[in-house]
C-alpha cells in the first residue's frame, strides 16, 4: 500500500472522530436543556452573605453618644467595676491596659496588665502606645474623659449608686451590644436579680435595723437611703435605722454617742483606712468604750465589709455578689 494511500485514510478517520465528538457535545448540551438543568457555573464569591456592623453606636452611662469599633480585640480599663464585668462575660484577655496598681482578690487575674497611672492621672502618653480599639472610664476615671476619647473610642460605664442594680443590668448591656454577648449578659443579670430579690425578701423580713457606716481614722461617717453606700437599703432591703442621713459622697459625720443614740441592731462598716493603705493605728470600732454598750455589738452584730469590694471595685457582678454575701451573713 502506497504513502499518499495511508495519508488519505488518515485524513478521513481524523474528520470522522472530530465529527463525533461533536455530536457527542451537542447531545450533552441538548440534554441538559431538556431537563431543565442550568448551565452556567455560579461564583462562589458572589454568594449572599450577611456581614456583621463593623461599628457600634453606644449611648453611655454619662450621656455620651459614642461609635465604637464591633468586637474590639485590645481594651484600656480604668474601672476595676467594669474589669469585672468584663471578667464576667470572658473577655478579660482582651484589656491591655488598667489603671488599677493594687487589685482586689476577686480581679487578680488582671495583676500582670501594664498599669498607666492612676485612676485621678490617667498617663495619656501610655495610654496612646497601648493602642487600644476601647477604653473604658468610670467613676474616678471619668475625669479623664476628654482627653482618652481623643486616643481613641472612649465610654464611660460610671456607676449610679442610688440605682445600684440598674446601672449593672444597663452597662452589661452595653458590653453584650458591643461584643456580640446580648445573650450572655441578659442571663448574667437575671440570675443576679434572683439572687438579689432572695436576700432582699430575708432582709425585709428581718425588721432588723441597720446603720451603714465608714471608719476612716478613727472617725465615722453614715450613710443612708439613696446615698453612696445607700444599697443595703435601697437594694438590699435592709431597714435604715435613721431616714434622715445627709445624703453626701463622704457620708455624713457622726459620733459614736449617735451610735448608741440610734442604737441599730446590726451596723455595717467599710474601714476606708484598710482600702487605701493609710493610717491604721486607730483602735477598731468595737473596742470604743460607747460603741461596746451598743445592741450590735452585745449581739455581736457588727460587720465588717470588704473594702476593696465596696470602696474600690463598685459596680461589678463579681463586686456585687460578694457585697449579698456579706451582708447576707448578718441574716444566718
Amino acid at each position: 500500500m502506497n504513502k499518499s494511500y495511508l495519508v488519505k485514510w488518515g485524513l478521513i478517520l481524523s474528520t470522522l472522530t472530530l465529527t463525533a465528538c461533536g455530536d457527542t457535545q451537542e447531545e450533552n448540551v441538548d440534554s441538559s436543556a431538556a431537563d431543565g438543568e442550568e448551565t452556567v457555573l455560579e461564583d462562589s464569591s458572589e454568594e449572599n452573605v450577611e456581614e456583621s456592623p463593623s461599628v457600634v453606636t453606644i449611648e453611655d452611662a454619662a450621656g455620651n453618644t459614642v461609635e465604637v469599633p464591633a468586637d474590639p480585640q485590645a481594651i484600656a480599663v480604668f474601672d476595676n467595676g467594669q474589669l469585672d464585668n468584663l471578667s464576667t462575660l470572658g473577655l478579660a484577655d482582651r484589656v491591655v491596659l488598667t489603671a488599677s496598681p493594687n487589685l482586689p482578690d476577686h480581679l487578680s487575674e488582671y495583676e500582670d496588665i501594664e498599669v498607666a497611672g492612676s485612676f485621678f492621672e490617667i498617663d495619656l502618653e501610655v495610654t496612646n502606645a497601648a493602642q487600644p480599639d476601647l477604653i473604658i472610664v468610670a467613676g474616678r476615671s471619668s475625669s479623664a474623659y476628654d482627653d482618652l476619647k481623643d486616643i481613641a473610642p472612649t465610654i464611660d460605664l460610671s456607676n449610679d449608686s442610688t440605682a445600684y442594680f440598674d446601672s449593672i443590668d444597663n452597662n452589661l448591656d452595653r458590653l453584650g451590644m458591643i461584643f456580640g454577648l446580648e445573650d450572655e449578659a441578659e442571663a448574667i443579670v437575671s440570675e443576679l436579680e434572683t439572687e438579689l430579690e432572695e436576700l432582699r425578701e430575708r432582709a425585709e423580713a428581718s425588721e432588723l435595723t441597720t446603720l451603714m457606716a465608714m471608719y476612716n481614722e478613727g472617725s465615722l461617717s453614715a450613710y443612708g437611703p439613696g446615698s453612696r453606700f445607700g444599697v443595703v437599703h435601697d437594694a438590699f432591703g435592709f431597714t435604715a435605722v435613721d431616714e434622715d442621713i445627709e445624703e453626701s459622697n463622704h457620708g455624713m459625720e457622726i459620733s459614736f454617742e449617735y451610735v448608741l443614740e440610734m442604737d441599730p441592731d446590726l451596723l455595717f462598716v467599710i474601714d476606708r483606712t484598710a482600702a487605701i493603705g493609710g493610717d491604721t493605728s486607730s483602735q477598731p470600732i468595737e473596742e470604743n468604750p460607747v460603741i461596746q454598750q451598743t445592741s450590735a455589738f452585745q449581739s455581736d452584730s457588727i460587720y465588717y465589709l470588704s473594702p476593696a469590694a465596696w470602696y474600690l471595685a463598685e459596680g461589678g457582678v463579681g463586686t456585687f455578689r460578694i457585697m449579698m454575701d456579706e451582708v447576707g451573713q448578718a441574716l444566718n
